[in-house]
């Protein structure tokens, strides 16, 4: 959390309000608004077809393979934080795992995919458990997870790369039970999936097309869970297979990946499509040209590890990219603490801090939201803000308020993330703890005050 400090009297000099000047760099000023790719800690263990996960805020690697005369599969599990861009070793899996996938129930990782084993994963314990064998064993099939049941879709028949699969098998952890779904209207392997609202989104992949040539594809199809039924969307512009796919702000992101099946035809490709327009974007090309790596996605940034080169070499490489710049703010300046009583009819005040290297003025209030709620605007329309410096850094900030009633927030929650964007449409974001408190609480707190009508009266925020 940022130190607090209480609204700072500017610094005035004949009567002039003085402040650094913001040196807003030529870097951040030529940043692409598509986001940016940076380069994290690696794996201990370069692996390429690893299946990942995220729990929280920690991202899972599991198993993988070395490609050579003769393959090493692995059981290596390693965790990396990306608080402290580290790594630790979790110990192992059961058995070998490659080009499998993972999903997360309720803080349980379950790895599939790898034949017919299930695997269970409790972070809290780190322990494993064997759960019910998916009915149809396979390998390089895509893996997604909604509403609390895991989904295997398509893959091929283990060491058969001309039997190739349709099919799609839904695992429910509750009654430790698999059940058929519809199959995927293209049959495919190493195609990717990720879940937008609803629906499981399936892209690329490859197929047979003769005994031993196959073609990759450009294919995206959506399924809805509630309806088992599927819907063709638009095509993905660059056709792949080995693809790593993850969600961010609503979007998928398909990144990297085969043309062909040879591992030099390897691209850094990102392409983005969004559901609510049915359209495809190109995004920033992630830096290291992969493919069989995992990707998952940690407080909006999606982190790309391990993978195949143009040669067919294990990666170790870990690449982090985000939509949106990180920015600063500050809940609430005055209070240490960041205390939200939700039943409030007041306003939250938040501060978009300024740097040397971004200038807060340049944001559009009318694109900034807290915890879900819109700036608050005034009887007259106009947006609660105001330009000031709260932490007395000399750098402006802009000061926006928010309606206490109007934030997405519950008793349980410790952090509140504000998103928006900048008149020239660089988008960004910044988050702060919050603390929560119920309203006896605060009542006992900040006992009841007297109003010069004498009258009693509750505090506001």
């Amino acid at each position: 959390m940022t130190s607090k400090k209480a609204y700072s009297t500017l610094t005035r000099a004949a009567g002039v309000v003085v402040f650094k000047i913001l040196p807003l760099l030529l870097c951040t000023l030529a940043r692409a608004q598509n986001g940016s790719w940076s380069t994290q800690a690696p794996m201990p263990t370069a692996r390429g077809g690893l299946a990942a996960a995220a729990v929280n805020t920690t991202v899972y690697a599991l198993g993988g393979i070395k490609p050579a005369s003769i393959d090493t599969f692995y059981t290596t599990v390693e965790a990396y934080s990306p608080e402290t861009d580290s790594w630790v070793t979790k110990g192992l899996l059961p058995g070998p795992c490659a080009y499998g996938g993972a999903g997360v129930i309720n803080g349980v990782v379950y790895v599939v995919g790898c034949g017919s084993p299930t695997y269970a994963y409790d972070p809290s314990s780190s322990t494993w458990a064997s759960r019910a064998d998916l009915p149809t064993p396979r390998s390089g099939a895509a893996v997604a997870v909604r509403d609390g049941i895991l989904y295997v879709i398509g893959g091929l028949k283990v060491g058969y790369f001309n039997t190739v699969y349709s099919s799609v098998e839904a695992y429910n952890p509750g009654a430790n039970s698999w059940e058929a779904k519809a199959p995927i209207p293209t049959s495919r392997y190493y195609a990717c999936a990720g879940v937008i609202g609803g629906s499981i989104y399936v892209a690329g992949g490859a197929r047979p097309v003769g005994p031993s040539v196959s073609e990759s594809l450009a294919t995206l199809e959506a399924y809805d869970p509630k309806t088992e039924m599927w819907t063709a969307k638009t095509p993905m512009p660059t056709a792949r297979r080995g693809a790593a796919c993850a969600v961010v702000d609503g979007e998928l992101y398909v990144i990297s990946g085969n043309l062909t099946d040879y591992a030099d035809s390897v691209r850094n490709i990102v392409e983005v499509y969004n559901p609510q327009t049915n359209t495809w974007r190109t995004g920033a090309p992630i830096p290291t040209p992969r493919f069989s790596s995992g990707a998952v996605t940690v407080a909006d940034t999606l982190y790309v590890v391990g993978g195949l080169d143009a040669h067919d070499r294990t990666l170790a490489v870990n690449e982090a990219f985000s939509p949106f710049l990180a920015v600063g703010i500050d809940i609430k300046p005055d209070d240490p603490d960041n205390t939200i009583n939700l039943k409030s009819r007041g306003t939250v005040p938040v501060a978009i801090l300024g740097s040397a290297t971004f200038d807060p003025t340049t944001v559009d209030p009318a694109t900034v939201t807290l915890a879900g709620a819109p700036v608050a605007t005034r009887p007259n329309g106009v947006p609660m803000t105001s330009i000031t410096d709260v932490n007395a850094d000399g750098y402006l900030d802009l000061l926006l308020h928010f309606r206490t009633q109007d934030l997405q927030l519950t008793r349980t929650s410790t952090e509140g993330v504000l998103y928006g964007g900048t008149f020239s449409g660089q988008r960004i974001r910044g988050a702060d703890a919050v603390r929560i408190v119920a309203w006896d609480r605060l009542l006992r707190s900040n006992p009841w005050t007297e109003g010069p009508n004498g009258r009693r009266h509750l505090p506001t925020d």
